[in-house]
């Protein structure tokens, strides 16, 4: 639902529920007459609905905190009867010298009570209102992460064949090289497993993080590899990481990004790759030097995919910092473990 969208229901709604009340009033009193009191009612009202609707249902609905739900429907009963109570027994009592009510029907209790039914069905009103928006979001979110996952499974399938034919061929090479350089044939094992993550283990949306770490330092030995063992990389991971998991992928990115943009072979310039598990959210930092001259892209379209697929994920529950400082960059998440 765009912002245009939802004015335009709320605008559709008011001019029905005003309309309602006037064909009410043409009913029962046999015609109708708009004056201050009105006026003030109906700003009270509307300012109700909004209250409930911007403020109580948003903090309370999404994290099912209905005890707190409760209590905002005690406030607003309060609220709609004292600020009713100061402007037409205060202030337009003092314009026009009429009170609304009867001396005995302005006891709080009374009042309160008499002014429940008012308060309450802008209450109910406020939250159905954002109940159909909530729900309405939370659809079109499971709509983007299927049609997100539709798209992977489709980008696999169209490169599935070479894939495999590369898995078999590299076990082949495996087992040649086992009997003639077992350093060699370490590698080629190494870089199976990471294929084998790739095609068959990482068909979920969520991996186990041991796994996905595994597949990360898999990744860095490879590197070390192709450069003699002449990288500076250093990294600290958990000892023992239990059956928690992660989505697919996700922090391999931010490693590759170091590497591809990264000053490797310095070693008073190491890339540091820290993971850490702590009240179960995940902390994940990068930092590496870089060549000033490099075009470092910070808000680059892998990051916007990155970004865009923890807020699907996680909502609003994770947090996501890159930049750059003189010669440095850093980047930190968190999000929480699954």
């Amino acid at each position: 639902m765009t912002k245009k969208q939802e004015i335009t229901y709320h605008i559709i709604f008011w001019l029905l529920f005003f309309a309602m009340d006037v064909f009410a009033e043409i009913v029962l009193q046999g015609s109708t007459k708009f004056n201050l009191r009105d006026l003030e009612f109906t700003i009270l009202q509307v300012s109700l609905f909004y209250l409930v609707y911007s403020f109580i249902a948003p903090k309370t609905i999404p994290q099912k905190k209905w005890g707190l739900l409760f209590l905002g429907l005690i406030f607003s009963l309060l609220y709609f009867a004292g600020i009713r109570y100061f402007l037409e027994e205060v202030i337009l009592y003092t314009i026009t010298g009429e009170h609304n009510y009867y001396p005995n029907s302005r006891k709080p209790l009374f009042y309160i009570f008499d002014n429940s039914y008012y308060s309450i069905r802008i209450f109910l009103l406020s939250l159905i209102f954002y109940f159909v928006k909530y729900q309405f979001s939370i659809n079109q979110k499971i709509s983007e992460l299927s049609l997100g996952k539709k798209q992977a499974e489709l980008q696999v399938l169209k490169s599935q064949l070479s894939p495999h034919f590369l898995f078999n061929t590299l076990n082949s090479f495996y087992a040649d090289a086992l009997v003639v350089d077992e350093k060699l044939s370490d590698d080629i094992l190494k870089l199976s497993e990471m294929l084998r993550y790739i095609t068959y283990e990482n068909e979920g949306e969520d991996v186990l993080l041991k796994d996905e770490i595994h597949f990360i330092n898999n990744y860095i030995n490879l590197f070390q590899r192709r450069f003699s063992n002449q990288l500076f990389i250093k990294t600290s991971f958990p000892d023992q990481v239990g059956s928690e998991k992660i989505p697919a992928l996700l922090l391999i990115h931010f490693v590759e990004n170091a590497f591809k943009h990264g000053i490797l072979n310095q070693p008073e310039k190491p890339v540091n790759i820290l993971l850490k598990i702590d009240k179960n959210q995940l902390y994940f930092k990068v930092e590496n030097y870089f060549k000033l001259q490099e075009n470092y892209d910070e808000s680059g379209i892998g990051y916007k995919n990155i970004e865009q697929r923890l807020a699907l994920l996680f909502g609003k529950n994770y947090s996501l910092e890159h930049f750059s400082k003189d010669d440095r960059y850093f980047v930190n998440l968190q999000f929480p473990l699954k």
